[in-house]
């Protein structure tokens, strides 16, 4: 039997490793970060927000239903659609000087749509949220989203520092974000089409 301290250890580890990777999440808080701290936080929170419903869902049983058949085939056609818009507003705005915004909902709604429409992190549920929930069950929510929330601080707080010091690679991370966002849409809604081909 683990003991509550290696519970909790091993939940911030896998809650590290479904926010850390990269992926369509961490490049629109990129993009958000160059308009302020809280905003690049607000998404990162968002998402994090879709692996409580995912956490949820999981541990009620419901997570394997919806990640089977065509309800997968759906998401990866709304994910892809929604990344490849989102690539389109931060590469048309890849330009503009980045300006501190008021606090608002936005990010935050931003990054949890982000997060219930991707399709990786409905996979990172099925393939070892599943384990992870029937293993530990509530005794590692703790540590887990702890250990999200850790990355989140961190990442928002290390890509703010850079962008004060180096202003001049805004629109390096706002081209990079883009990409990474049309990349990941294009992707999935491949993904999508091949499964009715």
């Amino acid at each position: 039997m683990l003991e509550s301290w290696q519970i909790f250890a091993t939940g911030i580890f896998l809650g590290i490793s479904i926010a850390a990777p990269p992926g369509p999440v961490n490049a629109a808080a990129a993009y958000q970060v160059t308009r302020s701290w809280f905003a690049g936080w607000s998404t990162l929170l968002g998402a994090t927000t879709a692996d409580v419903v995912f956490f949820l869902l999981t541990y009620y049983g419901v997570t394997a239903l919806v990640a089977s058949g065509e309800v997968r085939d759906a998401l990866f056609a709304v994910g892809g659609l929604f990344m490849s818009y989102l690539s389109y507003a931060t590469l048309r705005n890849a330009r503009r000087e980045p300006r501190e915004e008021k606090r608002n909902g936005r990010p935050y709604v931003l990054g949890l749509t982000i997060g219930l429409s991707n399709p990786f992190q409905l996979a990172w549920w099925v393939a070892v949220g599943i384990g992870m929930v029937s293993t530990f069950g509530l005794s590692i929510v703790l540590g887990f989203f702890g250990g999200i929330l850790a990355w989140t601080l961190v990442y928002s707080s290390l890509l703010r520092a850079g962008l004060s010091r180096y202003r001049e690679v805004y629109p390096y991370i706002a081209y990079a974000s883009g990409v990474v966002l049309l990349a990941f849409g294009v992707w999935f809604f491949i993904t999508a089409i091949s499964s009715f081909l």
